[in-house]
Formats: C-alpha cells, structure tokens, sequence
C-alpha cells in the first residue's frame, strides 16, 4: 500500500530522486543496500558519488569546464583523468581558438551525417591527441609573436627595443625557489619589475623568510602561462617554468661581495646580477633584488626547463684573412647607471679601437674613456645609491648602483653584455688635475669573460660625479674564440 513522502516508489528511485538525478538516465548498476535505524529512518550503506555517472554526463559536464579547470580536474582520479583529455572536449576547444574556416552550407541531414562522422574520426586519435595539438600551437603562436616584436632593434644598444612587449605579450614574471638542506622549498612570487634600455630590475618582497643559515640554494625562474589565449589569470592558470639562474648559498661569506649598507639593511651580491639584503641586526633576509641583461632575456626565461638553462647556439666566428688586427677594434659600447627606478648616466660610444701591444696578461685593454681627454668625460645625474622597500620600511643605500655594459663587436652584434650591482670605493692617485679637485672614486667589476674599471671624480660645488676614466679588459681567449683568432 502506497502512503505519503513517496514511499510508493521504490527505494532506488527515491535515492535517485534525493540526490537530483533523472531516473531516465542509463545510471550504472549498483546494489542499495537499506536497513532502518533506530529510529526508524532508512540509511544507504552505498552512495552515489560523481564518478559514477555514466561517461557521456561526465563528458558534458567537462565540456563547460575552463582549460584550467580541465587540467585540474584531470589529476583527481584515473576516470576523470580519462575524461579530462578526451579527443572530443579539446577538439573543441582547439577550434574554438583556432577556427577555420566556414565550409559551405550543407542540407540539415548532411550535416547530422557529417559531423557524427567527424566525432568517430576525432575519437579515433590517440587518447590526448587535441590536448597536445592545442598545446603546441599555443606554444608556437606566443613564439611567432614575440618573434616579430624582437625584429626591432635599438640602434644605440644594438638590443631588442621592444623586448618590454615581448615580455608583456608572453606574460613572462620570475620567481625565486628557496631551498633548504633538508629539502624544502620556498617559492615566491616577483613582487615588481622594472625595465629599462638594457636590463630588467626584479624584486621579491616577504614578511616570512626561511633562516638564511638552512639555506642551500636559490634558483631563478621565468613563469609563462601555458595558454595564452586563455582568459585566466595567470597566477592561477597553468604556467611553464624555465630556470633562468642558480646560486650556491652554503658558504655565502666567500662566494658574495659585500657592495653596501645603511642602519638596518646590507647588500651582498652573488654572480651573476643577485643582491641579497639582510638585517643588520640578525643577518636574516629581508629582500631579493636581481638585475638581468635583457641580451637573451627572453629566450632565457622561456626556451629553458625545470632543470636545465637555456644554451645559445654556438657562435660562428666571421674569418678575416686581410686585416691583421682583426677583433682587436670596431667596437661599439653601451653603458648605464641606475638603480631600476631612476637613470643615473646612460652613454654610447662608437667605434672604440685598440692595437695588439695593449694584450697583457691573458686581456685586451680597451680604453672607451681616457682621462686625458676632457672632451670625453660624462656627468653623473645626482649620487649614486640603491633603494629598498620592506613592506612598510623603506630606505636607500648609497655609493653603489646597478650597472649595465653592452659590447656590439664590428658586425654590431653583442660581443659582450652585463647587468650587476657595482659599489664605488674610493682610490688615491699622485696625478693631480686642476680641472677636477675633488675625491676620486672607482667602480670596478670582473666575471670569466671580462673586466670594467670606472673613475670617477665628486665635484663637492656641483654635487655630482664625473666619469674621467672608462676602460674595458676582455679575456683573449673569448676574442680568439669570437673572431677565429690567435692573439
């Protein structure tokens, strides 16, 4: 006998019927088993759970899902794992990107009869076939893009003058991975960018640092978004890592360079373009600053993978048979002074020249500016200093700043590019030069390939720095190696 709350329908029905289900529907076979409770109220020892919906639901329900939330619903279990890369969903996704275009009008029939036929051809591929078409021509369209905005080049640096859009168009940020001995890591967002003609600035800012002392590496990489069609946020999106720099931090005494400080932040740098600034008080990291040259900023931060770094192709060396001092002249120099936000100096200079009795232990001296030529020597807009931001402290460390060497050789192609903190220091001399009367200071900075020297003279009635003196040292064995030469 039937009595109310619907207990005229059988116990399958009910339990479809309470958790929304249309009892049309083909669900799978399953067994309810029902025993009362104390208190009289039915209970089911097997609940109906997403997973078993038949798959043509779970291929409907999928198919409204965003690619983000597609690829995340894949790593939940083997049978959503199956639906998440099915041939039909990510075909569609992949015209709907990459449409064609429209064929010819067709009788309704033909139509029905065409496109069955299209989704017993799509489901014939391999299972993840669209998923990995689509990937792959997001990948080829961000490079094909970025490609045309490389093409312009700055003719005073001789470098990309629209790598700032590239940088926008592929959504490129960096990130730092912070690992500790046992293991562990830390990862932190950039927290600002800066670029400039020749470099980009990059800041990480944290109230929540792991103890510098746990710390034995650090790791640099650029962050693209997977898709960049899609209109996820990027942050929360799939992304691509390319490891862009690696630094050793288990014996940071020895392997950084102490280039400044004030009352509560100091500066140490690591090689290549790291500054490391801790408390004075404890030791303990406070923020992460990196410069990097923007010579193969792009390719360095994309084309690279989670554990090994982008490598150029090899040069082809240019032979030259006639003249004699091949490599050793025609070169061009770019050089700036900043501190990401503000320029201090920013100059070219052409053609620098030099002969082959300037070759001295394993270096070519190159002189771009002589102190003995006036007409040469650069100003300095204002002092020179670095400033930081710790949430809501802020202050600036003076006499030391970024700086940014580009050297075009001949053929104006970069021969030699750096991006790194520098510090001044000051220097005694016995020349004296009645056209500056003031201290003399130098910046100096080495790595494998070559060396700067810069001096400087602070002119304490104009306040500023003037440049008296800018000489380049490159190691012989990378000319020989660039050129196909033997000095």
């Amino acid at each position: 006998m039937a009595t109310g709350g619907g207990w005229g329908q059988r116990p399958g029905q009910r339990m479809a019927i309470r958790f929304g289900y249309d009892w049309n529907l083909s669900l799978p076979s399953r067994t309810f088993h029902l025993s009362r409770t104390k208190g009289g109220k039915l209970r089911s020892a097997n609940i109906i759970t997403i997973e078993s919906l038949p798959w043509e639901v779970l291929q409907q329900i999928f198919s409204y899902l965003d690619i983000s939330s597609l690829l995340c619903a894949g790593c939940v279990s083997k049978s959503f794992y199956q639906v998440a890369n099915d041939n039909l969903i990510w075909h569609r996704i992949y015209c709907r990107y990459f449409a064609c275009k429209r064929n010819a009008w067709k009788p309704r029939g033909v139509a029905i009869a065409t496109e069955k036929l299209s989704r017993i051809t799509i489901q014939d591929c391999p299972t993840g076939f669209w998923k990995k078409e689509y990937i792959s021509k997001c990948a080829g369209l961000g490079t094909r893009r970025v490609g045309q905005l490389l093409k312009s080049i700055n003719r005073y640096t001789g470098l990309p003058s629209k790598y700032k859009e590239a940088v926008k168009a592929l959504g490129i940020t960096w990130i730092i991975v912070l690992r500790e001995r046992n293991g562990k890591e830390h990862v932190k967002e950039q927290s600002k960018a800066y670029f400039n003609d020749t470099s980009a600035t990059l800041c990480w800012n944290s109230t929540v640092w792991p103890s510098l002392t746990s710390l034995k590496a650090l790791s640099v990489y650029g962050v693209t978004p997977l898709f960049h069609l899609s209109k996820t946020p990027a942050i929360n999106g799939p992304r691509r890592r390319s490891l862009f720099a690696e630094y050793d931090l288990t014996n940071l005494e020895k392997l950084s360079t102490y280039v400044g400080g004030d009352k509560l932040i100091k500066l140490q740098c690591l090689y290549p373009g790291m500054l490391l600034g801790c408390w004075q008080e404890d030791g303990e990291l406070a923020v992460i600053i990196a410069s990097f040259h923007c010579h193969q900023l792009i390719e360095k931060s994309t084309f690279g993978s989670v554990t090994c770094q982008y490598s150029p192709p090899p040069h082809e060396p240019v032979l030259d048979d006639i003249d004699p001092e091949y490599g050793l002249h025609g070169y061009h120099c770019h050089i700036a002074l900043h501190n990401g936000k503000s320029c201090f100096m920013s100059g070219s200079f052409h053609n620098i020249i030099s002969r082959k009795e300037f070759i001295q232990n394993g270096f070519l001296q190159i002189t771009v500016i002589s102190s003995n030529k006036e007409s040469q020597h650069s100003t300095i807009s204002g002092n020179l200093y670095l400033p930081w931001n710790v949430e809501s402290l802020k202050g600036s460390i003076q006499h030391c700043c970024l700086m940014d060497v580009t050297v075009l050789d001949e053929a104006e192609k970069p021969f030699w590019s750096v991006s790194s903190p520098v510090a001044l220091h000051s220097v005694s001399t016995s020349t004296i030069r009645y056209s500056y009367l003031g201290e003399r200071q130098a910046i100096d900075y080495e790595d494998p390939e070559g060396k700067v020297h810069i001096e400087l003279m602070w002119l304490e009635e104009e306040q500023q720095y003037y440049i008296v003196n800018l000489v380049l040292y490159f190691i012989v064995k990378k000319i020989n190696a660039w050129f196909a030469t033997n000095y």
